[in-house]
């Protein structure tokens, strides 16, 4: 005796396509914005030998290339604005080729499509740490920081923000072994279109200022 099929092999097909699609759409995703203090100790920067740390300038941004610092044609053009606007680029070099990059926003916590709170004027926010395959393993992410560290010695900082995915381990390790620790948690919610983020009440104790997007959102 015979069955009938519920569904043709081709509806089927579509139908775990759109299931995997649903599935991959949906965000769940908890991150911590970490904090660390300025010390006075911090004035002190010794690069990795072998390498030179700088702020960038935008000749040096255009030298960036995708393979060594994940900045092509596109992103050194947003770069540029965001150079305009008073974000600053840290660069590392080695031979004088940039191999890392990590970009400092002077006004706001800024995570793209989730998270967008003022900071206070001694603060400074990184984001986008990159750093070349060729040089991995060498430390170029904790020398990035401790780079701004030195400078927020300088000119009277006093915290230094970041932030890392629950999974991201290799992030959350660089910065726990600059002695940052977690001043809080937000968590992303439902579908690409349609997102929620949560931010915990010590994260919103520390920073109670939410700010409006604008039409360039990584302000």
């Amino acid at each position: 005796m015979s069955t009938t099929e519920t569904h043709p092999p081709a509806s089927r097909s579509a139908l775990r396509r759109l299931a995997g699609a649903v599935r991959w759409s949906f965000a769940f995703d908890l991150y911590d914005v970490f904090i660390r203090e300025v010390l006075t100790s911090d004035a002190k920067f010794h690069p990795p030998e072998g390498y030179a740390f700088r702020f960038g300038t935008p000749e040096d941004l255009e030298r960036c290339t995708p393979y060594h610092t994940e900045l092509g044609e596109r992103d050194r053009n947003h770069g540029q604005l965001r150079l305009d606007v008073g974000h600053r680029l840290v660069v590392g070099l080695a031979d004088q080729l940039p191999v890392f990059t990590m970009w400092i926003n002077p006004r706001n916590l800024n995570v793209p499509g989730e998270l967008k709170r003022r900071l206070e004027e001694t603060q400074v926010f990184i984001y986008k740490a990159f750093t070349s395959p060729d040089h991995r393993g060498r430390k170029l992410y904790q020398a990035g920081m401790a780079f701004v560290l030195a400078d927020l010695v300088a000119t009277g900082g006093t915290e230094l923000v970041g932030y890392a995915h629950l999974q991201k381990r290799a992030s959350r390790g660089g910065l726990a072994r600059l002695g940052f620790s977690s001043c809080g948690t937000y968590r992303v919610l439902g579908f690409r279109s349609l997102r929620r983020v949560l931010v915990s009440r010590q994260l919103h104790s520390k920073f109670p200022e939410a700010v409006p997007r604008s039409h360039r959102n990584w302000t």
